[in-house]
């Protein structure tokens, strides 16, 4: 951009010409594309409208054999022809079967064969294809349902291509016992009745549609390519596959879909040529990139005139535009004159209004900016000195009642340590300045902490570990006291004996000051915990209100003085205490950064 600012305009505005021209035909390559790829999905979507009522033909002879298999192998004259023993009755009986066979033949066109065989190897079959009846005697489940026997080639005089599917026929309780296995009956489902389904429908663009069973490839609707088939037969295919191109030995690009066939254990794909479907958009591209080079020629003339006519006041304008990028606003009570055609002239009045308009906004938008500014900072001092105000007065007064029970029952030691720990703090509290060092403020907390110790002797132990350059690092004052009397009133004093409070102070990856007051009390439940960290991310003031003035001041306070990216953290289990966490900047005495 630099280098770009530093050419003449002339070179400027005849690179903005050539970007502009050469966009024309990286517009002509996108629009291509786009074409290709809106034909490409409309053939896809077609194929898999058309793929889909192929497996509803496939699903719906499979129902209908499964249902005619059913009927035939428990009809009465079957039942009776599988249980015979005396030939001259069995003779009888196969026409019969043979005649029920002729008649399920005659209401479905495409079954080719039927065959069926006792379990003493009496046969009646409609065409006699006894090969196929034994290829598939040993392929039945012994659960009675229709299976896929898989798919026998015809040949070119005899037979047709077919689907076999055979099924085990159990007695019905006539001269063999009920349910033993009685024979089994085979049926051959004629294999065109797919691609007459496909020549219902037109092919777009050359889409080529391969059937396989749970073997090899059972039909195909053009010539073979053994490379694409390889790939079309490999495990990528073997599930519902939505359009992948494909490229083979020879470079042919393929779009092609996979769909599976549960009743056959197979599945459908489809092949489209890429090169068939944008066949049509090549004249398109040609034409295209003529007319690039002929708007080229007609441009080239009249550009370079109008760029030498603009260029005197464009240098102009340029000029008084980069004195308004300085950031100087007395600019803005400046005006530009530019001399040449009416619609220069009309640009030199539109701008100087624009500039009298700017400089309006600017000046109101500054004024509102001062006022907002203002007003803010108004409101956090109020917060923050509301929050400041916040101390707990009942501290003192349990603590002056103890002291008091304490010295007309004792008269002891500890009364003595309780009011110079109480004169630490009120001296602490009512002292000037808003920050101290960790070291002060950890004393008061120890101070504070022997004022509890003493009323409730015995009942908690007390641990710190703060490694001594931390001592000095300014933190604000009041801001650990709050934190562990929570602790104690809330977390230890209903627990009895076994309490303990520890405190850790370290510095985080960040590098920031990290003072962790962590207690063993009654915790809170999830419920509990979940309200206070909401009540975190709350304004201060309607925390106040809400009554929740420790944990809040805490957090509110530094988050006014530090930003948003220190805080206090809740961590809590009921019965198992709670885990506060507070995080500041690491500044030292001289007010500087200790992370620089």
């Amino acid at each position: 951009m630099k280098f770009f600012k530093k050419l003449s305009i002339r070179i400027q505005v005849m690179m903005i010409g050539l970007i502009i021209v050469a966009m024309v035909p990286f517009i002509v390559l996108n629009a291509y594309k786009q074409s290709s790829e809106l034909i490409i999905d409309q053939n896809t979507q077609y194929n898999k409208e058309l793929i889909a009522i192929m497996k509803q033909r496939i699903s719906s002879n499979y129902s209908e054999i499964s249902e005619l298999m059913v009927n035939l192998g428990y009809d009465a004259t079957v039942q009776n022809f599988l249980a015979e023993r005396d030939d001259l009755k069995i003779y009888e009986l196969a026409k019969k079967v043979e005649s029920v066979m002729g008649v399920i033949k005659n209401t479905n066109p495409d079954i080719l064969d039927i065959s069926v065989v006792s379990n003493t190897g009496k046969v009646v079959s409609l065409k006699g294809t006894i090969t196929d009846v034994y290829d598939t005697e040993n392929i039945p489940e012994q659960d009675g349902a229709v299976h896929y026997a898989g798919f026998r080639k015809g040949s070119p005089t005899l037979d047709r291509d077919k689907f076999l599917f055979s099924m085990n026929i159990f007695s019905l309780g006539n001269r063999i016992p009920y349910g033993d296995n009685a024979g089994f009956m085979m049926i051959g489902l004629d294999v065109r009745s797919i691609n007459k389904e496909i020549e219902k429908y037109p092919r777009l663009a050359g889409t080529n549609f391969y059937l396989f069973d749970n073997r090899d490839l059972v039909y195909s609707n053009s010539s073979q390519d053994e490379h694409l088939i390889q790939l079309i037969n490999g495990p990528l295919f073997n599930k519902d596959q939505d359009h992948m191109v494909l490229e083979t030995n020879a470079g042919a690009r393929y779009i092609v879909q996979s769909h599976v066939l549960p009743e056959i254990g197979g599945k459908i794909v489809t092949a489209t040529p890429i090169s068939l479907l944008t066949k049509g958009l090549q004249p398109l591209k040609t034409k295209s990139y003529i007319l690039v080079v002929f708007m080229l020629l007609i441009i080239s003339i009249p550009y370079s005139i109008l760029m030498m006519n603009l260029l005197k006041p464009l240098s102009k304008l340029m000029t008084f535009m980069k004195q308004l990028k300085t950031g100087n606003l007395n600019v803005l009570h400046s005006k530009v004159r530019l001399e040449g055609y009416a619609e220069i002239e009309m640009i030199s009045n539109e701008f100087n209004t624009m500039l009298q308009r700017i400089n309006g906004l600017t000046n109101q938008l500054v004024q509102s900016d001062t006022q907002l500014y203002q007003s803010e900072l108004e409101k956090q001092r109020l917060q923050y000195a509301f929050l400041q105000s916040q101390i707990n007065p009942h501290f003192l007064s349990n603590t002056l009642d103890t002291m008091k029970g304490i010295a007309i029952s004792q008269g002891s030691r500890e009364t003595y340590e309780m009011a110079g720990a109480l004169s630490r703090m009120l001296r602490y509290s009512i002292k000037g300045g808003d920050e101290v060092s960790l070291g002060e403020e950890l004393q008061i907390v120890n101070a504070y902490i022997t004022i509890y110790q003493i009323r409730f002797s015995g009942r908690f132990t007390y641990g710190l570990v703060c490694p001594e350059e931390f001592l000095p690092l300014l933190i604000p004052k009041m801001i650990i006291q709050p934190i562990v009397e929570n602790a104690l009133t809330h977390g230890l004093e209903t627990l009895g004996e076994g309490g303990a409070v520890h405190i850790h102070v370290h510095t985080n990856d960040n590098g920031d000051l990290v003072v962790m007051v962590k207690d063993n009390g009654i915790g809170m439940s999830s419920e509990r915990l979940e309200q206070l960290n909401h009540l975190l991310h709350t304004e201060g003031k309607d925390s106040i209100l809400n009554g929740h003035i420790g944990v809040a001041n805490v957090h509110h306070r530094i988050q006014f003085k530090y930003g948003s990216a220190y805080g206090l953290r809740l961590k809590s289990e009921t019965g198992k205490g709670t885990e506060v966490t507070l995080i500041f900047p690491c500044i030292l005495p001289n007010g500087t950064s200790a992370n620089k």
